[in-house]
This record gives structure tokens, C-alpha cells and sequence, in this order.
């Protein structure tokens, strides 16, 4: 999970699933037991339920402050490495290559620092995506679905390009996986990782 950024979560219904990531993921970061490049970490969960879109960047907008989550929902919808790219121009991430951190002095880099976080987004019940008809009907995943799932996808890819701190979880029941091949390279990320409880 640490070097991949991506991890599907799966096992059976009431098998532990969320309480593995809450109990046991969430409290082990905060408490600096994974190799991350900030102290902080910034915790984005959120359910599909019949709006993911909607659920994630009202998860998100409490750390990148738009003025309403539709107006960060907007951001998002603009393409996949929209998420990226909100997170390196927010307070979370410190650029050391760019102008504010070359120029700041010691007491505005320890501000800086104080500030920044890792991010972890945190996907639970994503079997939700196919239990809607709002996001799946008759074997075809709606637009929104779509969009989230690229745009989780882009992110966990390209956190993993960059070597940006960001790690995306994902909790299904195990019995909806042969449902994830509507999404293009959903399976191959389950793939490439994924625990089974």
C-alpha cells in the first residue's frame, strides 16, 4: 500500500473490511507507522451512495477550501489529474522546487511544513457503484461513476509516477469484482493491488 498508492480492500459482507481501514489503516498513519513524506495526514472518506461525485468532493473540499464543494465537484469533472493538481497548488503539499519554498525563511518553511499532509482517500462500500442504478444499470456504469473511478485511478497512477504522498483505499464486497470490468483498468488495479480479508 505504501509504495503502490492504491488498495482494493475486499472480503466478504461484515467481514471487517471498513474497521480494518478506520481501526487499523487510518489510526496507523496518524501515528507515523508508514513511510510518507509528511507528518500530516488529511483523511478523505467518503460512499458512492447514488452521488459519488458529489461525496467526494464534499470529502475533499474540507481540506482544499473551494467556496462550496460543487465548486471544487466542477474542478474535479475537468479531467483526471484534476485531483493532482488541486493538491500541489493547496497548502498540503510544499513544492521544494518552486519560488515560495526557495524563498521562504526558516520560520515560514517550519509554517510550511506544519501545514502540509499526506492524503489518504478512502473508498468505502465501493460496491455502491454497481448497487445503484443511479451509477450502474443493466451492465453499464452511468458518467459520474465513470468519472470518479478514472479520476481515483489518474491519481493513485500518478501520485505513483510522481512520487506525490497521496494513497487511495477502496473497500467492496468481494462477490462484486467480476462487476468492476465495466470500468476500463479497474481490473488490472485490483490487480496489481488488493487485499482480501
Amino acid at each position: 500500500f505504501e509504495k503502490k498508492k492504491f488498495m482494493m480492500l475486499t472480503g466478504a459482507s461484515g467481514d471487517g473490511k471498513s474497521s480494518l481501514v478506520y481501526a487499523g489503516v487510518v489510526p496507523n498513519a496518524r501515528a507515523g507507522l508508514f513511510k510518507a513524506k509528511y507528518n500530516n495526514w488529511a483523511i478523505a472518506d467518503f460512499r458512492p451512495e447514488r452521488s459519488p461525485l458529489d461525496n467526494l468532493a464534499k470529502s475533499l473540499n474540507q481540506y482544499f477550501n473551494f467556496e462550496s464543494s460543487d465548486a471544487l465537484k466542477k474542478e474535479l469533472s475537468y479531467g483526471f489529474s484534476s485531483l493532482i493538481n488541486i493538491y500541489k497548488k493547496s497548502s498540503l503539499y510544499i513544492d521544494t522546487e518552486g519560488k515560495d519554498w526557495k524563498e521562504a525563511d526558516d520560520a515560514k518553511k517550519k509554517l510550511l511544513k506544519r501545514k502540509a499532509s499526506n492524503l489518504l482517500i478512502i473508498a468505502d462500500q465501493f460496491e455502491e457503484f454497481f448497487t445503484n442504478t443511479e451509477n450502474y444499470n443493466n451492465g453499464i456504469a452511468s458518467v459520474e461513476s465513470q468519472t470518479v473511478i478514472h479520476l481515483l485511478l489518474e491519481t493513485a497512477k500518478a501520485a505513483l509516477t510522481e512520487d506525490l504522498p497521496i494513497y487511495i483505499i477502496c473497500t467492496m464486497r468481494s462477490d462484486y469484482i467480476g462487476q468492476c470490468a465495466a470500468f476500463r483498468g479497474l481490473p488490472e488495479y485490483i490487480g496489481f493491488s488488493q487485499f482480501f480479508v
